[in-house]
């Protein structure tokens, strides 16, 4: 507070924000990427003690075309259960 002459020659208070206001301050923020899900489920199973995971099977490429192939050869189409081909009014 600072104190000023009022216009009869008598002092007042007066309130005067300070000179030196400084900007706030921007933080530089450092974003990491996710983790990979395989490498945090590695490091769970190596800190509870469990044994290794088995690689997952796939069947060889020409067995999964034979299949896509057998499939696409299918004569009659089967609908779900409940669902209907017409509307009921």
């Amino acid at each position: 507070m600072a104190e000023a002459m009022d216009g009869n020659g008598t002092e007042r208070k007066v309130f005067r924000l300070p000179d030196g206001v400084e900007p706030p301050r921007t933080y530089l923020r450092v974003i990491t990427p996710a983790p990979n899900a395989d490498f945090l489920s590695q490091l769970i199973a190596e800190r509870q003690h469990l044994p290794p995971q088995r690689e997952q099977s796939r069947a060889p490429v020409d067995e999964a075309v034979n299949a896509y192939d057998r499939g696409s050869r299918i004569a009659v189409r089967r609908m779900p259960a409940g669902y209907r081909r017409t509307i009921v009014t």
